[in-house]
């Protein structure tokens, strides 16, 4: 049975991204943080209630729950985002990618099905890059380039922190490519570069 294909978003003006990138995470601070502030920093995202599970949500709360989450947690943010782009790369290879090209993939050696993937990943950027622009600058090796990323938009950090998307890479690539794969975020909007950059190896 074929996964269900993800629609792009309407041409409206409204920036969106996938609401995995709260649905993920919001478990985990429920978790970690407890119910109370999670629904403090949902709030001070502008979220008074989580978004559908279908379709596409507004970018500005999913960056900014991402963001404030940074802010008042830095120590627990890094582990919490990681796990929470395990669970969105686990999502969509469980749901939005097509079941035969999966079982190609898998079957593929490395070589050629890395960049299978990263042409996959670069067709659906929609969905976790919103009104960033993703672009793949190689396929060997593999490297990404994330710019205008919304999620780490106006914050300033000496070191990469887009964890949630370097977990989701990851995931995707040692799951269904290669097991010793990693994702490495070399350079980071938030660190003054004009991209983030992100290398599988």
């Amino acid at each position: 049975m074929n996964a269900p294909v993800a629609s792009p978003p309407p041409n409206d003006g409204i920036a969106r991204i996938g609401p995995n990138s709260v649905l993920q995470l919001v478990p985990l601070m429920d978790d970690v943080l407890g119910k109370e502030e999670r629904d403090r920093l949902m709030q001070l995202s502008g979220m008074n209630e989580l978004p559908a599970d279908q379709g596409m949500m507004a970018e500005t709360p999913a960056a900014a729950l991402h963001q404030a989450l940074r802010a008042n947690h830095p120590v627990l943010a890094p582990a919490l985002s990681n796990r929470a782009g395990e669970r969105t790369a686990d999502y969509i290879i469980k749901h939005r990618i097509p079941t035969a090209a999966l079982r190609v993939m898998r079957h593929l050696p490395p070589w050629l099905s890395a960049p299978l993937l990263a042409s996959v990943i670069e067709k659906h950027a929609w969905t976790f890059a919103g009104s960033g622009r993703f672009k793949v600058l190689s396929k060997s090796p593999l490297v990404f380039a994330l710019y205008d990323n919304p999620v780490v938009r106006g914050e300033h950090s000496p070191e990469p922190i887009c964890d949630w998307h370097s977990a989701v890479f990851q995931r995707l690539f040692s799951v269904i490519v290669d097991p010793n794969l990693r994702c490495v975020e070399t350079h980071c909007c938030a660190s003054g570069d004009d991209s983030c950059i992100f290398e599988i190896r």
